[in-house]
């Protein structure tokens, strides 16, 4: 009767041990490359946007944000995109995204309107730590909106799970 309660008693601080283990643990650089998205946002007065996130195993990243129906429209559409395109470096939890490319095309200047290019040397999520929790990347950072710095954090799911 002993051993089967002994077991019984095991196995649980055996599984809180591995959890608590693999959250603590620092992400390797594998586990960030790939594609991820983030959940529809509402805009105002009306439109919605998404991000999407990529990383290769070369060290580069695109970063893209698409709106939709933010001038009326059936909402499907894109009505504009920033995307950003450079490279990264990790470093533990640390992440160090440096833009060289920022593409922009918006249609309020009309369907057919070309996309304004600009080669940039900045970065982008300032002081990131990320976080791999199942499928899901968080991203915690730093914004400076006008009153000054505050903590921000996004989220994104790992495409391609179908």
């Amino acid at each position: 009767m002993r051993p089967v309660m002994s077991v019984r008693w095991l196995v649980p601080v055996l599984l809180a041990g591995a959890v608590s283990c693999s959250d603590s643990t620092t992400p390797e650089s594998s586990q960030i490359v790939g594609g991820w998205i983030s959940p529809r946002e509402t805009l105002q007065p009306s439109g919605s946007m998404m991000k999407f996130l990529s990383f290769s195993e070369s060290g580069t990243f695109n970063f893209t944000v698409n709106t939709y129906g933010i001038y009326g429209g059936n909402g499907s559409s894109v009505a504009a995109y920033t995307h950003i395109s450079g490279t990264y470096q990790q470093d533990g939890d640390r992440l160090v995204l440096t833009a060289n490319r920022v593409a922009t095309w918006d249609s309020f200047y009309g369907a057919g309107s070309t996309e304004t290019v600009e080669q940039v040397n900045m970065t982008i999520f300032d002081q990131a730590r990320f976080r791999i929790l199942g499928f899901h990347l968080v991203l915690d950072y730093i914004t400076y909106p006008a009153d000054g710095p505050v903590p921000t954090t996004a989220s994104f799911t790992r495409l391609g799970l179908d």
